[in-house]
């Protein structure tokens, strides 16, 4: 091997010899050419102490492994790795920037990785938040959510006040958990929803999957296409019916579905999932609708209902009436 090449190809073999990439004969070459000159030795010990910089930056990424004092941990590193004590150079100065570098580095980890805890207080519409975890949530208007990230303790806990919708990333090992004051909503991952209509009452509705929910010393398993209702007052889980129509989570779906539904419920409906007055005006025997609303405006649906039902929508000072004289 013939080290009398330009600083490119000398590097190049250098980089290899430092990597132990040369064999037993280049090596030997190598040792022979450091000692024929001086200026030799001293750019075999600069590339030698910038080829260990970029592998200390590569040591650096492991962080969860280092002793968290940079200087000490960079000391050591120097000392293993047998790095020489040598006059400034270019060289030297690159190995500086590289230090001050990793430093920084390391800083910015333990800011950007300390527990911090959000907190979304009463928000004014529904609201997408997604977890680093991966898993999704949707507030309603007027909810609140509490938890610090990243999650401790190897579980994801979270607070809940008011209602909100989950699809969790699935992970065994690390437990998604929502509690709605006394209230424990357990999943491994699934889709659900959580409601707390008034102060001693929460409702858990499972649309994938299943959950664990459980209050004082009682425990209940939901599963798919079931609904449990908690009752703090009276110390009660009893499973309930979901609504067929859909207006429990019309706030997040957006969607109504009716199957021969009587008018008289029909307006409940929409009145709770427009937040609207509609009053009935007239007899209502044998009046049903059968229709889906997707995502459909409020003015939409009340012109559906008085066309397919032939009911006149009439409109006074605020107030809405549906007018019909029967479906007979």
């Amino acid at each position: 091997m013939n080290l009398d090449r330009n600083d490119i190809e000398i590097e190049e073999v250098l980089y290899r010899y430092f990597r132990n990439e040369l064999s037993n004969k280049e090596k030997v070459e190598v040792d022979a050419w450091r000692t024929n000159a001086a200026e030799n030795e001293e750019k075999f010990s600069e590339l030698k102490l910038m080829f260990l910089d970029l592998k200390g930056f590569s040591y650096y990424k492991s962080i969860g492994e280092l002793n968290l004092n940079p200087e000490k941990s960079w000391e050591n590193f120097r000392q293993t790795n047998n790095v020489r004590s040598i006059k400034p150079t270019s060289y030297l100065h690159y190995a500086a920037s590289i230090v001050v570098i990793i430093s920084a580095a390391i800083g910015i980890y333990l800011y950007q990785n300390q527990p911090t805890e959000i907190t979304l207080a009463e928000i004014t519409e529904v609201q997408d938040v997604q977890l680093a975890d991966g898993s999704e949530i949707s507030l309603n208007e007027g909810s609140s959510l509490q938890y610090v990230e990243p999650f401790q303790n190897n579980e994801r806990r979270l607070k809940l006040e008011g209602e909100a919708y989950f699809k969790v990333s699935k992970n065994p090992d690390k437990p998604f958990v929502v509690e709605v004051e006394n209230v424990e909503v357990r999943v491994l991952g699934t889709r659900f929803y959580i409601n707390r209509p008034e102060a001693n009452q929460v409702d858990v509705l499972v649309e994938e999957g299943k959950v664990l929910v459980s209050y004082n010393d009682q425990h209940e398993i939901v599963e798919i296409g079931q609904s449990l209702s908690v009752n703090t007052n009276e110390n009660t889980l009893t499973e309930t019916i979901e609504h067929e129509t859909g207006v429990d989570t019309f706030w997040k779906t957006r969607k109504l579905v009716f199957d021969l539904t009587s008018i008289q419920e029909v307006v409940e409906v929409i009145n709770k999932a427009y937040d609207s007055s509609v009053s009935l005006e007239g007899p209502t025997e044998d009046c049903a609708l059968t229709v889906t609303f997707d995502n459909e405006s409020f003015d939409n649906v009340l012109e559906v209902i008085s066309s397919t039902l032939n009911y006149e929508v009439v409109k006074d000072q605020g107030s809405i009436i549906l007018k019909g004289d029967g479906c007979k």
